[in-house]
Order: structure tokens, then C-alpha cells, then sequence
């Protein structure tokens, strides 16, 4: 096995589920001819018992040879969706610390659908679907609850001398009237109009804001610089 094999089985593990045509993007898409490469790679994994595919889809649906989620899921769609929204972050910046669905608690805490260091750290809520606005600020009051806890202070990837809560950006085509006290919140149709809303360029800086006692509010603006001329 290859290092872009293992790379694709670890993909499947992280997001649970995979279409070809993501597959493709993530792994493929610098070859010459990258769907019919894509095609040869799976069906050899597929062959080998280290990945399973559905036919059910179009395109076919991939997992790792030991999930269990059914091939007729109703959650597939939406896993399906959160793959999509990485690799519209991957494509205007490199995420790190990626993790899907990530656990803070037991249930009753914070759910998000996507955590990364992406600019600066961040939340990332998928919401396609319509929910009430008591809903929505139920979700929004769980996070005021976890910020509250300090906890995330102690989370791997903050830095010593400074300790920042990730902004919360909520992918969305409504937008919601929720209040927050002491969280950056962001809603946009998608991570394109996300950032073109903010910087109107390709590239987008969030600054971080140290953790006072002082209000803020999803009202908070971005720091917005042009991209650096040099290489990243």
C-alpha cells in the first residue's frame, strides 16, 4: 500500500464518508487523467477489503472497511456535505488539527460539525436545513455554556501565551437572529461567499481576539489584509 493509499483511507476515517468525485479532488485531481486513476485506486482498495463502496449513489460512495454506517444512511448526505465545505476551506487556505464532529463533553455539550485551524481557529456549523430561531440559539447557548467552562483553554492546540476561542461560523442560506455575549459568530451561504463578504480578495485574515472580560458580539468585524506577495 502506497502513501496516497493510506492518505485516502485516513480520509475515510476522519469524514466516515467519501464520494468519489471528493476523492478525486483530494487525491487526484494533479493527474492527467484523475477520474479514471481515481477509479483504478478504489476498486483495487475495494478489492482488497480496505475500503467498502456503495452503489447506491451516483457517484459511488466509499467508506473504511470497519464503519458501520449503512449504505442507505440518511446521514450520509449530510456527512457527504461536510466534506464538501473542507475542501472549499482546503481550497482558499490549508486547514490543520482537522477534526469532523469532534467530542467536548457528553451529550448536551457543543457538537460542532467541523474544527481546524484555518486562518485562526474555528467552529464550523453546517445547517442546511430550516430550524427556528429557538433552535438556532439553544445551539449558540451550549457554546456560551462551553466558553464559560474554560476548558477550552486547555485544548492541544492553544498557544501558551495566548488563549483564543474559536469564531463560529455557521454555514446557512437563512440567516438567524441569535444573540451572543461573548462569541465571534458568522453566518454565510458558503465558505466562498464567507470570505468574498469579508475581503473581496483571495485571501483572508482573521485576527485573533484575546480572551477579555468584555462583551462581544456577533456583530464583530475581520481584520482584513491583501495576501503576502511571498510564498506560504
Amino acid at each position: 500500500m502506497n502513501q496516497r493509499d493510506k492518505a485516502i483511507i485516513n480520509d475515510l476515517r476522519l469524514f466516515r464518508v467519501m464520494s468519489r468525485n471528493q476523492i478525486v479532488e483530494l487525491h487526484f485531481k494533479h493527474l492527467k487523467n484523475p477520474i479514471n486513476s481515481c477509479n483504478s485506486v478504489l476498486k483495487r482498495l475495494t478489492r482488497d477489503n480496505h475500503i467498502k463502496c456503495s452503489t447506491l449513489h451516483s457517484p459511488y460512495v466509499y467508506f473504511n472497511y470497519d464503519c458501520n454506517i449503512r449504505p442507505d444512511s440518511t446521514k450520509i448526505p449530510h456527512f457527504l456535505e461536510l466534506v464538501d465545505t473542507v475542501i472549499e476551506m482546503k481550497a482558499h487556505r490549508e486547514t490543520k488539527n482537522l477534526m469532523i464532529e469532534p467530542k467536548y463533553g457528553d451529550k448536551g455539550t457543543i457538537e460542532p460539525d467541523i474544527f481546524a485551524i484555518w486562518y485562526q481557529p474555528i467552529f464550523v456549523e453546517v445547517q442546511r436545513n430550516l430550524y427556528t430561531k429557538d433552535t438556532m440559539q439553544k445551539k449558540i447557548d451550549l457554546y456560551e455554556e462551553y466558553f464559560a467552562t474554560g476548558d477550552w483553554k486547555d485544548e492541544p492546540w492553544q498557544k501558551s501565551d495566548k488563549k483564543v476561542f474559536p469564531s463560529i461560523l455557521i454555514i446557512t442560506p437563512t440567516r438567524y437572529a441569535i444573540k451572543s455575549t461573548n462569541l465571534k459568530i458568522y453566518q454565510s451561504p458558503s465558505i466562498s461567499d464567507f470570505i468574498e463578504s469579508r475581503s473581496g480578495e483571495v485571501k483572508l485574515q482573521i485576527k485573533p481576539q484575546p480572551v477579555k472580560n468584555v462583551i462581544q458580539t456577533n456583530g464583530g468585524s475581520l481584520k482584513l489584509k491583501k495576501a503576502p506577495t511571498h510564498k506560504e
